[in-house]
């Protein structure tokens, strides 16, 4: 019997075109979501800065309803970006080749079997394994 992390090593020396798609969007969504959200924060930063300058405090602006609207979207933006990663990684990047062969449909067909360890563990491309 394999070792769990040996079979899911071999498993992730395999790309599929849907990994690679699904990777993309993960890194597309996740990089705007965060350099719009890290713009901003340093706009806001930024005109505190200077409200806090001219008047001494920030009081009037964190009490302001503005404020509170801007805090909500913020909390708000991070479930939605939550929801979108979720709805990235469940959904199926299925390409129509794989479709074809039938990888992804749910049937089990048009799988391959995952190739057994070598002796050596250094020649079949894994350079070493974590044994817990």
């Amino acid at each position: 019997i394999p070792h769990p992390l040996q079979t899911l090593g071999a498993i992730n020396q395999v790309s599929t075109d849907s990994q690679v798609k699904r990777i993309v969007w993960i890194t597309v969504t996740g990089n705007l979501f965060f350099f719009t959200r890290a713009f901003i924060e340093t706009t806001f930063a930024i005109m505190l800065i200077f409200y806090w300058h001219e008047h001494g405090n920030v009081q009037e602006v964190l009490s302001h309803p503005l404020w509170d609207t801007y805090m909500a979207l913020k909390h708000w933006s991070e479930v939605i970006i939550l929801a979108l990663m979720l709805y990235i990684l469940q959904s199926r990047f299925a390409t129509s080749g794989e479709m074809k062969a039938g990888i992804g449909a749910g049937d089990g067909e048009g799988y391959q079997p995952v190739p057994e360890e070598e002796e050596g563990g250094e020649e079949s491309g894994v350079p070493g394994n974590l044994i817990v």
